[in-house]
């Protein structure tokens, strides 16, 4: 397996595909630019079979029907799905346009998702949406807008929550051993030096 980044979007997405032996790839966060996508394809030699969106905002999901309509299924919590026909994804707040679309497949925490031949588990962390969600793939933690480099979300959007963020913190801090972690935004990190840096730590 093989793991590409691109940076995508006004606002500097970070979007990850997982790529299989056979091309094949798992999205995780696809931004919205399309047309990089489709370069990262090319220029890769993969095809985007499944999106795994974290939360419903645009800057995560904006090429999300466009990849859809090219047979990608999409993923996403059962929580944030409604945002996906609504407002609620904060196009409208931006200016930005967003197409709006229903999910393949919703998700809970706990569920165990099989594409391109990966076991992917899903990880409830709401704070930065109520339906905000992490992956976590062999040695790698795909962390959205709930976890960044020595920092973490906003909680200022609807359906944000200070709390419920700080507790998922939390909730992905406890979880033994140690993980690359990819977020959606800025600079890679470790799971191990966010327990040690990470300003939530000795939050209450």
């Amino acid at each position: 397996m093989k793991l590409y980044h691109l940076i995508t979007g006004p606002l500097r997405v970070n979007a990850y595909f997982l790529v299989n032996d056979n091309g094949e790839a798992v999205a995780i966060d696809g931004g919205e630019n399309y047309k990089k996508v489709k370069q990262a394809e090319e220029v890769y030699g993969f095809k985007v079979k499944a999106l795994l969106l974290t939360h419903a905002h645009f800057d995560h999901a904006g090429c999300a029907k466009k990849l859809q309509d090219d047979g990608a299924k999409v993923y996403i919590s059962k929580l944030d799905a409604p945002k996906l026909l609504n407002d609620g994804n904060l196009s409208g707040d931006f200016g930005r346009k967003f197409d709006y679309l229903t999910a393949d497949v919703t998700v809970s925490d706990g569920d165990v998702i099989d594409e391109c031949g990966l076991k992917i588990k899903v990880i409830a962390t709401p704070g930065h949406t109520d339906g905000s969600i992490c992956f976590l793939i062999d040695n790698m933690l795909f962390t959205g807008d709930t976890l960044f480099w020595e920092s973490v979300g906003r909680t200022d959007f609807p359906t944000g929550d200070r709390d419920a963020l700080v507790r998922s913190v939390k909730k992905l801090f406890a979880i033994p051993g140690e993980y690359s972690v990819y977020p959606g935004h800025e600079d890679f990190t470790t799971l191990s030096h966010e327990r040690q840096f990470n300003r939530f730590v000795d939050y209450d």
